[in-house]
């Protein structure tokens, strides 16, 4: 691999070459972790800063406004559709045999949000829903 840079000191450096990784391993870090074993024990976890009370989902290490350390907490709000979309075809222009809608759920007096498939029940934007599965995507039932 070459690292010949090209550029001028009040320019951004740039170079071409390509790079071959056998293996890519990614790690979702300490918030990500609280918020999957959580999912693990049925429980939405969120975080809430000290110092401004946002609660994040999901969880985040930092408060993205005041930049202190976020506490984990479990959400106990009520999660409602935000936003949602009906998909007809399969990844390959495949037509799906029944439309699979995905929405965009939200909890109450939170910031964020999380996916997932609808099961059942008429979709419509701030319908309550009822978590059926705790995976990602979320599986839900509208209320």
């Amino acid at each position: 691999m070459s690292w010949d840079k090209v550029g001028r000191e009040d320019s951004l450096l740039t170079w071409k070459d390509v790079m071959q990784a056998e293996e890519y391993v990614y790690t979702v870090g300490v918030a990500g972790e609280e918020f999957f074993n959580g999912l693990k024990q049925k429980k939405i976890i969120g975080s809430k800063c000290p110092k401004c009370g946002k609660v994040y989902v999901p969880a985040r290490l930092y408060c993205e406004d005041c930049f202190v350390k976020n506490d984990f907490v479990e959400v106990n709000e009520k999660p409602y559709i935000d936003s949602f979309t009906v998909i007809y075809k399969d990844e390959e222009g495949n037509k799906l045999e029944k439309p699979q809608t995905v929405a965009l759920i939200r909890f109450g007096n939170t910031k964020g949000g999380i996916l997932a498939y609808v099961s059942e029940g008429e979709v419509d934007i701030g319908r309550g829903v009822e978590i059926l599965e705790y995976k990602i995507p979320l599986i839900v039932r509208v209320k």
